[in-house]
């Protein structure tokens, strides 16, 4: 094989001993410092090393056309395999990584039985509502539910019934609202719902039409085996009572709370 060709290998080698290093140290460093995955500097490495190896088997056809030449194209096209070997690998690498990546994210921002958010993404959505509606004095609404008898289906029939009961109801609350709006799990039993651009009176009629359909909805947790709930909701506007969101979050508690003392399936609007 010529030099120009032994050139052209020789940056290959190296380009993906290159790459094959960067993905374990971008790893590595991910892992300990949760570091993002530069994946584009690898896909770009790893590009490197396949145009070098191909240019040393269409070098070694140009410049030595010898006996030799059938060698130096196979061992061109070899590494060539190689390196799409490597890449193939490389790719199966970085989508185990972003599927990582995609269950840890959901984990930090999701309810795990439900599916809904959690009350990291309340607290940061409902403040940034709060500011929005502070500076631009759009309306904004807070609905707190209260699941009735879930704690009495736990102890008469088991978590699992529970569960099945939660995340049936968190479907049809999801269907029901606004792609704009935003459901949390708060509590075991408690969903907060962030309504902007809301006012009191529309986030009501709301939670009425989620009472309705809730309390007519037969739950199948076993064979020939159905429960019903029934939801408590208290409500609360934006105003200049409640400038903040811990003031906006103990407003909307105290008004579940007071929804809670009249009784099931109860609504209360502050």
């Amino acid at each position: 094989m010529d030099m120009h060709s032994l050139y052209f290998v020789g940056y290959a080698v190296i380009a993906t001993i290159a790459g094959i290093v960067l993905v374990k140290a971008q790893y590595s460093r991910k892992q300990r410092e949760g570091t993002p995955v530069n994946f584009k500097i690898i896909k770009v490495v790893f590009g490197f090393a396949l145009f070098m190896w191909t240019g040393a088997a269409f070098a070694a056809v140009y410049y030595d056309p010898a006996s030799t030449t059938a060698m130096a194209v196979a061992g061109g096209f070899i590494g060539i395999v190689l390196t799409i070997f490597f890449v193939w690998q490389i790719n199966s690498v970085i989508r185990k990584i972003q599927n990582d990546e995609k269950a840890l994210e959901d984990l930090a921002t999701h309810d795990a039985l439900t599916g809904m958010w959690n009350r990291r993404v309340f607290h940061q959505t409902l403040k940034k509502e709060i500011k929005i509606a502070k500076e631009l004095g759009h309306p904004l609404s807070l609905l707190m539910l209260d699941i009735d008898n879930l704690s009495e289906i736990n102890a008469e029939h088991g978590y699992e019934p529970g569960d099945y009961v939660l995340r049936k109801l968190s479907k049809i609350i999801k269907q029901a609202v606004r792609p704009t709006d935003t459901i949390c799990r708060y509590r075991s039993k408690e969903i907060a719902i962030i309504f902007p651009k809301m006012r009191t009176q529309i986030a009501e009629k709301f939670a009425r039409s989620f009472q309705a359909e809730i309390a007519g909805h037969s739950f199948d947790i076993r064979d020939e085996e159905t429960v019903r709930v029934t939801v408590t909701a208290g409500i609360v506007g934006y105003s200049d009572k409640t400038p903040t969101e811990p003031l906006f979050v103990d407003a909307g508690e105290d008004a579940l709370f007071k929804a809670i003392e009249i009784g099931h399936n109860t609504l209360h609007v502050d």
